[in-house]
């Protein structure tokens, strides 16, 4: 499967859950709960994002050594937890918004990325 296809069905996955739970939290705790349950998705989208733009650029490039690639794999880490880090911040502490709500949005946009990744490995082995 190309990367650019199986980014797309990702992110349809990552999309599908998140208005999903979103309108879950809706109809218990009104729009505010939706607002933050979209914002976590969305930070869980931005971080696969990063991941798959950095998996993208370093298959494009040219061959690394196993020391380039051990630090190219720690900086993508570090980028993507300052990244989570930073719109957690700015979610929870500056737009205040609902914790709960925020957190599940983030926590269902990472199990797309779970459910996609199984699905990879059992094409990959002929499952």
């Amino acid at each position: 499967m190309s990367l650019l296809r199986s980014f797309r069905k990702l992110a349809a996955l990552q999309l599908t859950l998140i208005l999903v739970t979103s309108v879950l939290f809706y109809w218990w705790n009104g729009a505010g709960a939706a607002v933050a349950t979209l914002f976590g998705g969305g930070i869980a989208m931005v971080n696969v994002a990063l991941l798959l733009w950095r998996r993208a650029r370093a298959e494009q490039g040219r061959a690394m050594s196993a020391g380039e690639s051990i630090r190219l794999l720690y900086r993508s880490a570090l980028e993507r937890f300052i990244a989570v880090i930073a719109l957690f911040a700015l979610g929870m502490g500056v737009l205040k918004l609902y914790a709960p709500a925020l957190l599940t949005g983030f926590i269902v946009g990472q199990l797309a990325l779970l459910f996609t990744e199984k699905e990879r490995k059992s094409e990959r082995h002929g499952v």
